[in-house]
């Protein structure tokens, strides 16, 4: 076993983590971002406990490069989720929606005969033969998704800022009025501001 050295930081995990890994990160000085730790947005979710803990550090994230906006934080993964915080410093909420993958996986496994197509390869606006209908279906179909959510929010916020981030974000390229930021370790930098402001805190 290599032996680590760190000044303390902060993880956060959306599966529980068997306890072994647990006490190994706590002898690291790290500790877990949990609904009860202190974070510097206001949390207006009515189920603080249920939410996960990725999409707080990923709302923080984009707090710490532009605070006193409007911000919606789209985090493409496994799971598409659109989060708002209000340019007050509230984080409000959100949604959630299957990701690229799943979306894929759920035609293949849930029909008689479409395949299981990947995610890479053309995606025109009519698809050409099976493959493509499935993947432009999946991804503009995304895509419009996430751009009429856009469109949807910057009627009543016009300075709404749109970060954009997870490991399927470089897919898209959404039209959108507002400006668009790619952060590709948005959570990342969420939970480093949170840990900085525990420290001030505390």
């Amino acid at each position: 076993v290599r032996e680590i050295e760190t000044d303390g930081g902060m993880w956060c995990s959306v599966h529980p983590l068997d306890t072994a890994l647990q006490q190994w990160m706590t002898g690291l000085g790290l500790s877990a971002l949990t609904p009860a730790t202190p974070v510097p947005l206001r949390n207006g979710y009515s189920s603080p406990s249920t939410l996960g803990m990725d999409r707080l550090a990923a709302a923080v994230g984009a707090w710490s490069i532009k605070p006193g906006h409007d911000l919606l934080v789209i985090d493409a993964g496994t799971a598409v989720t659109c989060d708002f915080v209000s340019a007050d410093g509230e984080y409000k909420g959100g949604n959630i929606a299957p990701g690229i993958g799943l979306r894929l996986k759920s035609l293949h496994e849930h029909t008689g005969a479409l395949p299981m197509v990947q995610a890479a390869g053309a995606t025109p606006l009519f698809g050409y033969d099976t493959e493509t209908a499935v993947r432009s279906g999946v991804i503009n179909g995304l895509r419009y998704e996430l751009a009429g959510f856009i469109s949807d929010l910057e009627v009543k916020y016009p300075s709404l800022l749109v970060f954009l981030t997870g490991g399927d974000a470089e897919i898209f390229d959404i039209k959108a009025k507002s400006s668009i930021f790619a952060v590709p370790d948005l959570a990342l930098r969420g939970l480093a501001r949170i840990d900085e402001f525990n420290e001030k805190e505390f």
